[in-house]
């Protein structure tokens, strides 16, 4: 998992970029925690990384991001181990959370 700040660090994209590419692109689907942080999955990122290269080496328009990112889309199956990795990160967050409110 990865925060917005480790996002931005590694991708070279502001903090508002990858906030707006959230609502353009839905497949971007951060965890957000109790407090509404956000993190992102290695899936996230990957994705984060298709876009901007899309975007700024590729020079596409944002419907044809959209259609890339939908063919990116259909090309995962359900069984996709990001996916069940993304669940079980979102477990270990809430069962880290219920801990430290049961300790406090």
């Amino acid at each position: 998992m990865y925060s917005l700040r480790e996002v931005s660090r590694l991708t070279g994209l502001s903090d508002s970029v990858i906030k707006r590419w959230e609502d353009q692109f839905p497949q971007i689907k951060p965890v957000r925690n109790r407090a509404s942080n956000r993190n992102y999955t290695e899936r996230d990122l990957k994705l984060i990384f298709y876009i901007r290269d899309l975007l700024y080496v590729h020079k596409l328009s944002e419907q044809e991001v959209k259609k890339k990112i939908r063919e990116f889309d259909a090309s995962q199956t359900t069984n996709d181990p990001s996916q069940l990795k993304k669940m079980v990160a979102e477990l270990k967050m809430e069962i880290n959370e219920i801990q430290e409110i049961l300790n406090s």
